[in-house]
């Protein structure tokens, strides 16, 4: 694996593991909520920030030597 492949993953990666960080820290505010409609949509949020990570580890996965496999 070359460079190039090595920094795309690991940014990747980087990013997947600050989207988890950043929902754990929303996870701890919506549970003081008092506010079910806010606190539903920060649940959602959080949602999207893990299924963003797992598509980032997902992108991180296909680097393979320089080049990007296509599904």
């Amino acid at each position: 694996m070359n460079r190039p492949s090595r920094n795309s993953r690991k940014l990747l990666d980087s990013v997947a593991t600050n989207n988890e960080v950043a929902a754990l820290d929303v996870m701890r505010a919506a549970e003081q909520l008092e506010d079910e409609v806010l606190r539903q949509r920060l649940f959602n949020l959080i949602h999207r920030l893990n299924q963003e990570a797992n598509e980032l580890r997902m992108a991180r996965d296909d680097i393979q030597g320089g080049t990007v496999k296509l599904a």
